[in-house]
């Protein structure tokens, strides 16, 4: 999809688990390489309340960023 890559070959994302490609959002090893669940499940977390938010966005519904 194109989205940009760290020098060590993993996806970068933002705070809030943004990639470059807008709406792609990455999480677990693709991002830090903890090998971790409960890191991975955290960042999902804060992904899936970006996408919520966003979403909100969308339907004319206004959220703090």
């Amino acid at each position: 999809l194109g989205a940009r890559l760290a020098a060590d070959g993993r996806l970068e994302v933002d705070l809030h688990q943004a990639t470059s490609v807008p709406g792609l959002y990455a999480a677990g090893d693709v991002v830090r390489g903890l090998n971790q669940i409960a890191v991975a499940t955290a960042e999902a977390a804060v992904a899936a309340t970006d996408i919520h938010n966003r979403l909100r966005r969308i339907d004319g519904l206004t959220v703090a960023d």
